[in-house]
């Protein structure tokens, strides 16, 4: 923002003085009105005094719009999400609360989620998280790929290693067909 405003005096400044040298007797002339031509920076220019509270400037300076309105949008989003999860919140630690620690009944097997004390913490695992039981499960199944994976790699190293010594490979198993039996006559004829 700073330096497109720089930019804007700068050019402001540079149409000034080109508009200043392009000569101001043409539009006095014509018109007739003195001191509607632009003047050259340094020139003395009559300022107005309203009353007496001195000199009353018009001084240029960058926009502020854009920041107050990204300011003020910035404040209406945050209230406009914050406040309905603060209430949310205060309803839910005012009138839930924290589970209280007790004893298991006989028979009971308690699920996982039910192990946390706050109720957000709960809500959490669940419905959101997978439970540790599936966790656990999928972190077999990985284990499991990856040795199934390394097995499968050791017998592959395993073979090459035959077929380097006993010189022989896949490339003994497939006979060249012999080249009587390819059918050129579509080359022979090649319009039909």
């Amino acid at each position: 923002m700073a330096a497109m405003s720089r930019v804007l005096r700068a050019a402001a400044a540079w149409a000034a003085r080109r508009a200043g040298s392009a000569g101001t007797t043409g539009i006095t002339g014509t018109t007739g009105i003195a001191g509607i031509a632009p003047r050259l920076p340094g020139t003395l220019v009559p300022v107005r005094h309203s009353g007496d509270h001195g000199k009353r400037m018009f001084i240029i300076k960058a926009t502020s719009f854009y920041d107050s309105r990204f300011l003020s949008l910035l404040r209406f989003y945050i209230f406009l999400t914050g406040i309905p999860v603060a209430l949310v919140l205060t309803y839910i630690n005012i009138f839930i609360g924290e589970a209280e620690l007790a004893e298991i009944p006989e028979g009971y097997v308690p699920e996982h989620w039910e192990y946390y004390k706050h109720p957000i913490s709960r809500w959490i695992a669940r419905y959101i998280l997978d439970s540790p039981e599936k966790n656990y499960e999928k972190d077999m199944a990985l284990l499991e790929v990856e040795a199934r994976k390394s097995e499968l790699r050791l017998m592959e190293l395993e073979a090459r290693r035959l077929m380097r010594h006993r010189g022989d490979g896949p490339w003994y198993h497939y006979e060249t067909p012999d080249k009587n039996l390819v059918d050129n006559s579509m080359k022979s004829t090649p319009d039909n």
